[in-house]
């Protein structure tokens, strides 16, 4: 008796599996095609077709020789979006960070932010009125030339795009007073290119593009705070006579690099 018991209400189960299986299956259209597979993120961390004196490619740590030179390359190279959402800033929040100090002996810049610095790991937005766009690092200085995170190439198409930002339109800005750097990186072009990346300019960040779109503009940009020590002593902020390096050119060295978000604004 238990065993026919078992047996019917195996059969019961069985019937209302197939027949909620079979109401399911009408709602179904058989027909929609699959879900596109997404985009899978690209390994830049060696770039290929990279001209540069060493050959034609261009490792992450770039022409670093020192640690911190790979260190600080590295933090350059960087070509994954950040895992927390960009924290919306401003160019005076820039000035309020650690900038190095003056050694008046030593007449120069001392212990400004280095590689390891938390703020590099910031993930920013910052907004501003774009001056002027420019293929910068490129040039040659003797037998040597280039940046050392792009391996020292020469190459126009393959340097970083510099994009100098007032924070509103029309404010001094003679020797590069009130004037902050962005940059673009030959990776950011390669995700840009690939539609990875968000912005309302289109998939062609080239130095040609952006001048074009940028220029002029009020835009948005989002990407990674980083301190550029080869500028340390070329910012306003720290030597407001240019009595230290003599070659002031921008307000501060905190960038916005890479950038990985552009959004024209008006």
């Amino acid at each position: 008796m238990k065993r026919s018991r078992f047996l019917i209400i195996l059969v019961v189960f069985a019937a209302a599996f197939v027949f909620g299986a079979s109401a399911s299956d009408s709602k179904i259209n058989w027909n929609m095609p699959p879900a596109p597979t997404p985009t899978p993120w690209p390994d830049l961390s060696t770039l290929t077709n990279f001209k540069n004196p060493s050959g034609n490619k261009c490792g992450i740590n770039g022409a670093g020789t020192t640690a911190e030179k790979k260190a600080l390359n590295r933090v350059k190279n960087r070509f994954r979006l950040p895992e927390s959402a960009f924290q919306t800033i401003k160019f005076t929040d820039l000035l309020a960070l650690d900038q190095g100090r003056v050694d008046t002996q030593l007449n120069d810049v001392v212990d400004f932010p280095g590689s390891n610095d938390e703020n590099n790991q910031r993930p920013v937005t910052v907004e501003g009125f774009v001056s002027s766009v420019f293929t910068g690092g490129c040039a040659k200085h003797g037998n040597n030339g280039g940046e050392s995170c792009n391996c020292n190439t020469t190459v126009k198409a393959l340097c970083d795009v510099h994009i100098n930002v007032l924070p509103q339109q029309g404010m001094p800005s003679a020797g590069g007073r009130n004037m902050y750097v962005v940059e673009v990186t030959e990776r950011i072009r390669r995700l840009a290119a690939k539609g990875l990346l968000s912005s309302n300019i289109g998939k062609d960040w080239s130095v040609a593009k952006l001048q074009e779109k940028l220029e002029g503009h009020r835009v948005r940009f989002s990407g990674f705070l980083f301190f550029d020590t080869d500028h340390a002593n070329q910012a306003w902020v720290n030597d407001p006579t240019d009595t230290v390096g003599n070659s002031n050119f921008r307000q501060t060295a905190w960038e916005v690099h890479p950038v990985m978000a552009i959004k024209v604004l008006n």
